[in-house]
């Protein structure tokens, strides 16, 4: 009986579809899933809920805390620093033994976009998508976790130390000066922007919402929409600043956020969300034989097949062909689940297209 070495780089949504379809057919399989971020697969969508109170974190978990070892998915706390496709590789960081693979998927998503103004890396100044970024978001905001309770491993040891990790714990300007954030700033008109202002709302507090363009979101939504959108978040108390451009961040005398500059004057703000979007989390593939785009996300044919042989990547790190014919990420819950499914039977043999349907999102945002 052969034995196929699979390891999946990822435990989020697309990696885990995969290793649950692959599982499901084949039961002799050794898998291996790799996650610097989390022991559990999450719901990032729901990271807000845990914010405000409303879902502790084995809530937004969508399989029980005992799946990896009931189905026999050995999973690796770690940062994958490189693929070696000729010796069929991958190397780990913190002096961990190097995992061998005779098929491989790379589902390692995206990584926050950083702020490009003075003053970005200040503390105070975070992000919200990942596990470690609600940490530190709680932190500034409740002076420690909300009402969701601890996040499990909170300690994230394996990546603490790594300054350009999306992963890493900030440093808190709360904890610097003594008192809990009273004046947040968003910066960035998307869903993640938005979500970062609810859950500011939710804890009592007026934010600052900073978008650049003339009207909220308006890759999605037209103008009147969106003025409906932005009346309803200043009846709830948000205070929304549209056609502003961030010029930088300032600090105070102890290198903490003081306050955003943009083209319309200087806003206090002692907590800053940057929601200018997010990339594909694939830095550490350069040099590694597999082809990436001008994007950074890593170019895949129709089947989800990289550069590489046996390589396969799906969710928010491939980029795939679109309607009009370019080839991008498409950074979305669903269709990271789609992929991952794909990827599945892909890595089984099948032969098998990955066919977006329609595009959809959804969300529920205050009332």
């Amino acid at each position: 009986m052969l034995v196929v070495r699979l390891v999946i780089i990822g435990n989020g949504v697309a990696g885990m579809e995969a290793a649950l379809l692959v599982r499901n057919r084949e039961p002799s399989w050794e898998i291996t899933l790799v996650s610097e971020e989390s022991d559990h697969f999450f719901s990032r969508t729901a990271l807000m809920w845990v914010f405000s109170g409303q879902m502790s974190h084995q809530d937004i978990e969508p399989l029980e805390r005992d799946a990896y070892e009931r189905l026999a998915l050995r999973r690796v706390r770690a940062r994958a620093l490189g693929i070696d496709p000729a010796k069929r590789e991958i190397r780990l960081a913190g002096g961990l033994p190097s995992i061998s693979y005779d098929r491989l998927l790379i589902a390692c998503g995206s990584r926050p976009r950083p702020g490009p103004w003075p003053g970005s890396d200040l503390r105070g100044v975070g992000h919200f998508v990942t596990l470690q970024d609600l940490a530190w978001y709680e932190a500034e905001v409740h002076g420690g976790a909300g009402r969701g309770g601890q996040p499990p491993r909170a300690d994230a040891h394996l990546s603490a130390s790594a300054l350009d990790s999306p992963y890493r714990f900030r440093e808190q300007a709360a904890l610097s000066r003594g008192t809990l954030a009273r004046h947040p700033a968003v910066i960035g008109g998307g869903l993640i922007g938005i979500e970062a202002v609810e859950v500011a709302v939710a804890a009592g507090l007026r934010p600052h919402f900073f978008i650049r363009e003339e009207w909220f979101w308006p890759i999605a939504l037209e103008p009147r929409e969106a003025k409906w959108i932005s009346e309803r978040m200043s009846e709830h108390g948000v205070q929304v600043h549209l056609d502003h451009r961030v010029e930088a961040l300032e600090a105070d005398g102890d290198g903490n956020l003081a306050g955003v500059r943009t083209d319309r004057g200087l806003f206090d703000a002692d907590c800053a969300v940057v929601a200018i979007g997010v990339v594909p989390n694939t830095e550490w593939l350069q040099g590694s034989d597999i082809e990436l785009d001008a994007s950074g996300g890593i170019l895949v044919d129709g089947s989800l097949q990289t550069s590489a042989a046996d390589v396969f990547a799906a969710g928010d790190c491939a980029s795939v062909a679109w309607f009009d014919g370019t080839t991008r990420p498409e950074q979305l819950w669903y269709t990271a689940r789609d992929q991952g499914r794909i990827a599945g039977r892909r890595l089984l043999g099948d032969r098998v297209r990955y066919e977006r349907g329609l595009w959809y999102n959804s969300a529920k945002l205050m009332d």
